[in-house]
């Protein structure tokens, strides 16, 4: 009899805790919903994406709770998101026998050569964002695949006052590289070094406001030649993983364009810095360089800028280890004649 009512009672505690968790997980659904502006068309598609917050939730709760790792996870805006939906992010089309024979065209090219010959000595750390002109706001590029794009806008942003093209800092148009870079496939995924190309053979690119982000592959191309913010001379590629060509680069030119592997993990981080072991060299992702510094215990790291708005990671931005998510393999800068 005792062992009847003991069973009873654990199975009523367990039932008690399970109650528990849902509420839990109910109330932080609501406010989830309610944090990323998120409606959905039906009930039972509401019960789909809460299974996919709930199986994501459960990820970085395993990840988080342990002690050795160097950095967290979090929720984020595509915490519901299917496996599709998140890779659709990811644009980076690289093709690793185009990209030696870039790196064998930018062999001693003399305008990298001469970013390296400053004498300046390169600084232990470098952050583009606490120098104003330098470095724009973290944008969003929604579910099109235009990773590329801004990626490539950040660049030539970082260059765009410091080499007199405006006064102060004007962002610049993705959808302009998205509709007018023919050798990319717009929302479809493409190469930073094609957009500088493009750039370069279409005269310039406009600024956002001029030629607003849409999220989708435009019908033609609208560039306006009397609202061109800036043009520039083609592309330069850094040599594979030199780590020390990269900060000295970063150091004495600016922002770096750098192709990585947008791990899952990758895709949830919120602070620490990024070193995830399961992370290979598989580019898909475009992102920028605006930093680096040292870690006490993870050592070098890169400061990255993302393009999934500042719902993600570190209001954007993301530490991620040197070497890491193959992360230096495939690196660009724009050229320019002034």
């Amino acid at each position: 009899m005792k062992a009847s009512i003991l069973l009873v009672l654990v199975c009523l505690a367990a039932i008690s805790e399970l109650v528990l968790a849902r509420r839990s997980s109910l109330h932080e659904w609501r406010q989830y919903k309610r944090q990323h502006g998120k409606i959905y068309e039906t009930p039972e598609e509401e019960g789909h994406r809460f299974s996919l917050f709930l199986a994501t939730k459960e990820y970085i709760r395993q990840h988080n709770t342990n002690d050795q790792v160097s950095y967290k996870l979090g929720l984020n805006h595509m915490a519901d998101w299917t496996q599709e939906e998140r890779a659709s992010l990811k644009g980076l089309r690289y093709d690793p026998i185009e990209h030696e024979r870039r790196l064998e065209a930018s062999r001693n090219d003399p305008f990298l050569q001469a970013i390296l010959d400053d004498p300046a000595p390169v600084p232990a750390e470098v952050d583009w964002r606490k120098v104003p002109n330098r470095v724009t706001e973290v944008k969003d590029q929604g579910q099109c695949g235009g990773c590329w794009a801004f990626a490539s806008t950040g660049v030539l942003e970082g260059q765009q006052v410091v080499r007199n093209f405006t006064k102060t800092l004007v962002p610049l148009s993705e959808q302009d590289l998205i509709d007018c870079s023919q050798q990319n496939m717009g929302c479809d995924g493409g190469l930073m070094s094609l957009a500088f190309s493009d750039v370069e053979s279409t005269g310039g690119i406009e600024n956002e406001i001029d030629y607003p982000f849409k999220g989708d592959d435009g019908v033609n191309c609208s560039l306006k030649k009397d609202k061109i913010v800036m043009t520039d001379s083609g592309s330069v590629d850094l040599p594979q993983h030199n780590e020390q060509i990269i900060k000295a680069t970063v150091s004495k030119y600016g922002p770096v364009s750098t192709g990585i592997f947008a791990s899952p993990k990758f895709q949830y981080y919120t602070s620490g810095v990024f070193n995830d072991p399961d992370c290979n060299d598989k580019l898909d992702h475009a992102v920028l360089i605006v930093g680096y510094g040292k870690d006490p215990k993870e050592g070098d790291f890169w400061i990255v800028k993302n393009s999934w708005s500042d719902a993600w990671g570190d209001k954007g931005y993301i530490k991620m280890k040197f070497g890491i998510c193959g992360i230096g393999k495939m690196s660009t800068i724009a050229k320019f004649d002034k």
